[in-house]
């Protein structure tokens, strides 16, 4: 039994370090590969060590307006987050605390829609045949629309568990003081679920910052492009460019990290609030 409970956390540390290996490996690879010359890209067996670093790949793609993709992409993504937490979060409300007919099923239809955010090429014809018909697309708020709504019933599911486990005592006390709905919304139970919002707001950026099929259909002005059209376009119609495909790839991963980041010292910060402060 002692062997047991020493062996587990060695076990445990292993399978942590083999995931950091696995996850981190292609990011250091592309980074890696961003600093080389083109011949030292191809090179076999591949060069980690004893090649010249060069810029030109950066330099390339600063200069092709790589940057203005990026703060297409960082629009959508800061857009999606807004919209999609403000709207789940009415949404989530008044699945916890209203009782009205059909409240379970519509809920279902509402859980039965997370798989869009994983498949948003599941509904591109339909969602482009309708959209096309209103004229709604290739306009700047085309993939703000379909990113809010593809992920909406996931920021929605999380947001209302996290509502389910403030006790609903605390909207009578707060009713008995004169607030409305909205205030108890926004003065009490929006603090209290800070967590909650933090882990939807991940969400929904990687979801909208990540996606490319419904971005390949819906817009196609070089203005509205995001990030992730401009890296496929350095795959050339004649072949790979690597280096700036690589070069690419790794400033994009930039405002995933610092986002993470950012949201993740919420997420932890908001953990600690008690219902009780103040």
């Amino acid at each position: 039994m002692r062997l047991r409970s020493k062996l587990i956390p060695v076990i445990e540390i292993c399978l942590f370090l083999v995931l950091i290996i696995i996850n981190a490996t292609p990011i250091a690879w592309g980074v890696l590969s961003s600093l080389k010359q083109n011949k030292d890209i191809l090179a076999f067996p591949p060069k980690i060590i004893g090649f010249t670093p060069t810029l030109e790949h950066y330099t390339r793609i600063i200069s092709s307006g790589f940057f203005q993709s990026l703060l297409t992409s960082v629009f959508y993504s800061a857009a999606c987050i807004v919209f999609g937490v403000l709207l789940s979060l009415f949404a989530a409300y008044g699945f916890d605390r209203y009782h009205f007919r059909f409240r379970n099923a519509l809920f279902l239809l509402v859980v039965m829609g997370i798989p869009l955010s994983m498949g948003s090429g599941a509904l591109l014809i339909p969602n482009y045949l309708y959209m096309a018909s209103f004229g709604l697309t290739n306009r700047w708020y085309t993939l703000v629309l379909l990113y809010t709504t593809y992920n909406l019933p996931m920021a929605i599911w999380i947001l209302k568990g996290a509502l389910e486990a403030v006790p609903k005592e605390i909207d009578e006390a707060a009713t008995i003081d004169g607030c409305t709905g909205l205030s108890i919304l926004f003065r009490i139970l929006l603090p209290l679920s800070k967590p909650a919002i933090a882990a939807a707001s991940i969400f929904l950026f990687i979801g909208s910052w990540n996606e490319f099929i419904a971005a390949s259909v819906m817009v196609d002005s070089p203005v509205l492009r995001p990030v992730q059209l401009t890296i496929y376009h350095y795959l050339g119609f004649f072949g790979r460019e690597w280096g700036p495909l690589t070069a690419a790839a790794s400033l994009a991963v930039v405002p995933i990290l610092i986002a993470f980041a950012f949201l993740s010292r919420l997420l932890v910060s908001g953990l600690t609030q008690g219902s009780t402060k103040g």
